[in-house]
C-alpha cells in the first residue's frame, strides 16, 4: 500500500482524497455543537456582566441591559450573570443544533440529487448505446 492510501472500516484502500471528502460529508452532532455553542454563548454573557458589574459606574453596562428585554429575570448584577449563562446556554444550544440540523439536512438532500443525477445519466447512457 503507498502512502497515500488508508483503509476504510471494511478494508478497501481509500485514496487520501477520498478520505477527506468523506471526513467533510460526515453529519454533524447537534447535541455536540448545541452544548458547546451553548457554553461558549453563556460564559461570553456572564463573563461580559461581572466584568461590568466589578468595573462599576453610576451606570452599569446601559447595552448589555437590553438583554433583560429577551432574557425575563436578567440584569447587570452579580445573580443576573447567572441568570445570563443559563439563557446563554440555552441559546446557544438552540442555535448549535438548528445550524447541524439544516446542514445535516441540506447536505443529504444535495447528494441525493447527485445520486438521482447519476442515476439518471447511467440510464440515458444505457438507452443511448445499447
Amino acid at each position: 500500500m503507498n502512502p497515500t492510501e488508508s483503509t476504510s472500516k471494511d478494508g478497501v484502500a481509500l485514496d487520501t482524497i477520498d478520505h477527506l471528502i468523506v471526513q467533510s460529508l460526515a453529519r454533524v452532532d447537534g447535541i455536540a455543537l448545541g452544548v458547546s455553542l451553548g457554553t461558549v454563548f453563556g460564559v461570553l454573557i456572564c463573563l461580559a456582566t461581572v466584568v461590568l458589574v466589578f468595573k462599576g459606574g453610576d451606570v452599569i453596562g446601559p447595552n448589555l441591559a437590553l438583554l433583560s428585554q429577551y432574557f425575563i429575570g436578567y440584569d447587570v448584577t452579580y445573580p443576573g450573570s447567572l441568570v445570563g449563562l443559563l439563557y446563554g446556554f440555552v441559546f446557544g444550544f438552540v442555535v448549535g443544533w438548528l445550524i447541524a440540523f439544516l446542514r445535516n439536512n441540506v447536505l443529504s438532500a444535495y447528494l441525493h440529487v447527485l445520486k438521482l443525477k447519476r442515476t439518471l445519466s447511467s440510464v440515458s447512457d444505457y438507452i443511448d448505446h445499447p
